[in-house]
């Protein structure tokens, strides 16, 4: 069986639900005006999907272990179709939110079991490449599902975002029940993710991608109208400049990859943290003023950069905890996860704080301070984690 005919089901539900995580970003403004709150606090949709989906994957993961992996992924595709169906009517912002929440619980079940299930149809040899086409259906909604979905709510309302991932939700869910086999679960580890967890070096990774995404979504979970303030973009135009953020993961991770393999993680960590100080820190710049005949390319620049310098964190982390507690790799990659997920919660809750108090153009300043303390911590980090054996 090729790797994309096996594979390729698992990467169209990671699409499916990176797609639906953020879809409604583009349209915040208007979710605002129609539902009667602030910008910030319709921004905390996404911050209530974000924390849910991070506490609730180690949770999931492990209740889960033990269950056939495409009956899991069939229920809880079809879950977060219902989900965004029913957020589609949604009459209120509390019943929203409540609705965000519960979506949050159900993607959660889907990441962790996508990776499992990919690790186990294939060889050994071939998990890398199983696991990095799992998580491009992640990059691919970032280029393509979320700015599609930009553009259906600048034509048809906010409303027809949510519509949008429930149907993609719906297809993927027919795809893993038409081309999925069933995959049994595999051995468990117990104790492998306590002794990982004793290390010095697997707490400093996962703090380190906590610090990234946190001081990224600051800004990034707003873009919206940080894109409409800029260039009075909306709709499809918005969803443009988000189709940046996912160039610049295409860019990102796989140099992060090439630079992991040649023992350049720690300076190329360090690098890329400066480059988010700068990158965070120019939003306030354009925001201050700048001409409009540049402002689309300055902007479209930045937001290419910054997510380049994010997404390059990522191979370099994900190859450190692998290296740090073998045993443990595919729970220390889910815990990871949790970490992203927290990180882009944290940025949009501290961004809403922000925007509803000191204005849009603070988030800027505010995402960099974080990156600077990321920064610190990348430049301390060791250049090779300790080693946890297996048993302790």
């Amino acid at each position: 069986m090729s790797l994309l005919r096996s594979i390729g089901p698992l990467a169209a539900a990671s699409f499916a639900t990176g797609t639906q995580t953020y879809v409604f970003a583009g349209l915040l403004g208007e979710m605002a005006s129609e539902l009667g709150v602030g910008i910030g606090a319709a921004g905390q949709l996404a911050t209530a999907y974000a924390v849910t989906f991070a506490l609730a994957a180690p949770l999931l993961g492990g209740l889960l272990a033990a269950r056939e992996r495409r009956g899991v992924l069939l229920a809880a595709l079809l879950a977060v179709a219902g989900l965004n169906l029913a957020a589609a009517l949604a009459m209120g912002f509390a019943a929203l939110l409540g609705l965000r929440i519960a979506v949050g619980v159900a993607a959660a079940a889907v990441t962790p079991i996508a990776s499992a299930a990919a690790i186990a149809l294939v060889p050994p040899a071939q998990r890398g490449r199983a696991l990095a086409m799992v998580s491009s259906g992640m990059v691919v909604a970032f280029i393509l599902g979320i700015p599609l979905g930009s553009a259906i709510g600048g034509l048809f309302g906010w409303r027809a975002t949510f519509l949008f991932a429930a149907v993609l939700a719906l297809g993927a869910a027919l795809l893993v029940r038409l081309a999925l086999p069933v995959v049994q679960p595999g051995p468990r580890s117990p104790g492998a993710l306590a002794d990982a967890l004793g290390s010095p070096s697997v707490r400093a990774c996962l703090l380190i991608t906590l610090l990234g995404f946190t001081a990224t979504f600051t800004v990034v979970a707003y873009i919206g109208p940080v894109v409409t303030a800029l260039t009075g973009a909306t709709g499809a135009g918005v969803g443009a400049f988000q189709a940046c953020i996912g160039v610049g993961a295409l860019i990102g991770v796989p140099l992060g990859g090439v630079l992991a393999d040649r023992g350049l993680g720690r300076p190329a960590l360090a690098g890329a943290f400066a480059a988010m100080v700068a990158t965070l820190a120019a939003y306030t710049l354009l925001l201050g003023g700048v001409a409009a005949g540049v402002a689309p390319a300055l902007l479209g620049l930045v937001i290419l950069v910054g997510a380049a310098a994010l997404f390059l964190v990522m191979p370099i982390i994900q190859a450190r905890l692998v290296e740090a507690v073998p045993a443990a790799a595919p729970l220390l990659l889910g815990l990871n996860g949790s970490m992203v997920f927290l990180g882009q919660g944290a940025g949009a809750l501290i961004g809403g704080l922000v925007t509803d108090h000191a204005g849009t153009p603070a988030i800027g300043l505010v995402g960099a301070a974080i990156a600077v303390i990321g920064l610190g911590l990348a430049l301390a980090a060791r250049r090779r984690p300790r080693l946890v054996p297996a048993g302790g």
